[in-house]
């Protein structure tokens, strides 16, 4: 018993799940407090890939490879527009013979959140998830899913929504 108790520890620790988690990680943030009924709110999705790694981009060179997506689940009153994707990096890789579209570093996924006339003030949990697949020169993980909640706060027609983000969020942040 204590031995198949070790085995799953060691199971559980392995390189191809502890790091592949650690290669990618993903925050949102938002470029106000909240929105008004009615109105929209931008978002963004900010990607940190580890030095080293690298994932597809959302328009990869070649169609056999896994392209970075958003999947938005947004609840009764809420809905998603204007998806924005960074453009990619051309790289060339000792495992590929033609450059490869890909993300490096930080990138961020612009989006736009609307909330409808109708929705009440609330705060509502709108889970996003972002498919890709993280590589090395070496190795390629299989394709992994990573999911952040954006809290979107409705506000009554009384409030006046803060600004936050300023830099990321600024005139031509978007581009």
């Amino acid at each position: 018993m204590k031995m198949c108790i070790a085995l799953l520890a060691i199971l559980s620790l392995s390189p191809a799940t502890a790091g592949e988690e650690e290669n990618v990680s993903v925050t949102a943030r938002l470029s106000h407090d909240g929105v008004h009924g009615g109105s929209y709110v931008r978002a963004a999705l900010v990607v940190s890939v580890r030095k080293g790694w690298h994932i597809n981009s959302a328009s990869p060179s070649d169609e056999n490879l896994i392209a970075t997506s958003a999947a938005f689940s947004p609840p009764a009153g809420l809905a998603v527009g204007e998806v924005r994707y960074p453009r990619g990096v051309t790289r060339t890789f000792p495992f590929s013979e033609s450059p490869l579209d890909v993300y490096e570093g930080t990138v961020v996924i612009f989006l736009k959140i609307t909330a409808s006339g109708e929705v009440k003030p609330g705060t509502y949990a709108l889970p996003v998830e972002i498919s890709y697949q993280a590589c090395n020169n070496d190795v390629c993980f299989a394709p992994a899913t990573a999911t952040v909640v954006i809290p979107v706060h409705v506000l009554a027609p009384d409030v006046t929504p803060v600004p936050r983000d300023t830099g990321l969020f600024g005139p031509g942040a978007e581009k």
